[in-house]
C-alpha cells in the first residue's frame, strides 16, 4: 500500500496506520472527501479512510473515534450534562467559563476542581514525547518534581486586573520537534455544531510571541482536532485543525506588538459546512471576518479550551490574564 505509507506523514490531523477493515460504498466516501496534502481523504463513522489513485479505490486507515463516545463519558440529566470522572465523579460542563488567576500560588492551586482547570502541558526538548510530558506533569502536580524547562503556573510579575496572571514559558523546539508547548487546559467546556463560540482574554508577550495562543478542540477524536487563534504574517488570526486546515487572518496587516497587554476577543459560530463564521476583534478593533467550515465533524463536541503558548518554534514568554467563555457575546 505505497499510497498508505506515504500519507501516514502528510496527514498532521488523522496520524493513521494501514489496516484491513470492510470499506463503505466509494459514493459515501466520496460525498465526503477532502483534501490533504493532495490526498483525498474521507472520515465516516469514526473511521478514516485514503483514496489510493493507483487502485482507485477506497482504503480503509484507522479508527479516529467512538461514534459511542458521548453514552460513554457524559450523563445528562435535565438540560445540565456532566462529564463521568475517573473515580465515579461527575463535572458538570457547559459553555461558560471565567478564570483572573487570582488566589493562587502555584500550579498545584491551579489545577482541580475550584478553578475547574483540568491539565497543563509542558512539551519540550527535555520532555517531547507525549509519555514523557504526561509524567512530568503528573509528577508535578503531586509535589515530586519541579518543571525542566518550559514553565505554566501563576505569577504576580505581571497582571492585566487584579495582582495575578497565568504565566507560560516555553524554550525554543528542537529540530525532531513539531512544536513546543507551554499551555494551560480545561476540559469542561461543551461546545457543539451550531454553537456560538465567544472567547476574551488579555495577553502580553514578551521576547518572542508563540505560534498560537488558543485552542478549541475535541479530546474526544485523534489528535484533537479543532480551531485556534494563531499568530499569521498579518496578525492574529484563525485556523481548523482538521482536513484543508482553513485560515483566516487579517487583510491588512495587523501588528501583535510585544511587552505590553493586548484585549483579544474571538467569535466562532461552529460548523462542520461552509457556513460557519469567524471574528477576531484586537483592542477594540476587528481585524478578521470570515465564513468557512470551523468544527472538524457534525458530531464533534469542543470540550477541551487550551491557553497559553500551545504552539511556538522559538523561545517565548507569554502572559494570560481575564481569561472568559460563553455562547453570548463577549463584546
Amino acid at each position: 500500500m505505497s499510497t498508505c505509507r506515504a500519507i501516514i506523514a502528510a496527514l498532521a490531523v488523522v496520524g493513521l496506520s494501514c489496516a484491513e477493515e470492510q470499506v463503505p460504498p466509494a459514493a459515501d466516501l466520496d460525498a465526503r472527501a477532502m483534501n490533504v496534502e493532495g490526498h483525498r481523504v474521507a472520515v465516516l463513522n469514526g473511521n478514516a479512510y485514503v483514496y489510493d489513485a493507483e487502485s482507485k479505490k477506497w482504503e480503509f486507515f484507522k479508527k479516529l473515534y467512538d461514534l459511542d463516545f458521548f453514552e460513554k463519558n457524559y450523563v445528562v440529566e435535565g438540560e445540565r450534562v456532566f462529564r463521568r470522572g475517573d473515580n465515579g465523579e461527575k463535572w458538570e460542563v457547559g459553555r461558560t467559563f471565567r478564570s483572573d488567576f487570582e488566589g493562587v500560588e502555584k500550579i498545584q492551586d491551579l489545577v482541580g476542581a475550584k478553578t475547574r482547570w483540568t491539565s497543563f502541558t509542558a512539551q519540550s526538548p527535555r520532555a517531547k514525547t507525549v509519555s514523557e510530558y504526561v509524567a512530568l506533569r503528573q509528577r508535578i502536580l503531586k509535589g515530586r518534581s519541579d518543571f525542566l524547562d518550559n514553565r505554566v503556573g501563576p505569577t504576580t510579575e505581571e497582571a492585566h486586573g487584579g495582582k495575578t496572571s497565568l504565566k507560560t514559558f516555553s524554550v525554543a523546539s528542537s529540530e525532531d520537534m513539531v512544536c513546543a508547548k507551554a499551555s494551560l487546559d480545561t476540559e469542561l467546556l461543551h461546545f457543539r455544531k451550531g454553537d456560538d463560540f465567544w472567547f476574551s482574554a488579555w495577553y502580553m508577550a514578551k521576547g518572542a510571541a508563540p505560534f498560537t495562543f488558543m485552542d478549541l478542540e475535541s479530546s474526544w477524536i485523534e489528535q484533537y482536532p479543532g480551531i485556534r487563534i494563531m499568530l499569521t504574517g498579518s496578525g492574529l488570526g484563525f485556523e481548523l485543525k482538521w482536513g484543508e486546515k482553513p485560515k483566516w487572518k487579517p487583510e491588512k496587516k495587523v501588528e501583535f506588538p510585544l511587552g505590553k497587554w493586548v484585549h483579544v476577543v474571538a467569535h466562532v459560530k461552529l460548523s462542520d459546512g461552509q457556513d460557519g463564521v469567524v471574528e477576531l476583534w484586537q483592542d477594540g478593533v476587528k481585524t478578521v471576518e470570515g465564513k468557512g467550515q470551523t468544527l472538524p465533524l457534525p458530531d464533534a463536541i469542543c470540550n477541551n479550551l487550551e491557553v497559553g503558548i500551545s504552539a511556538t518554534n522559538v523561545e517565548s514568554t507569554l502572559y494570560v490574564d481575564d481569561v472568559e467563555v460563553s455562547d453570548k457575546p463577549l463584546r
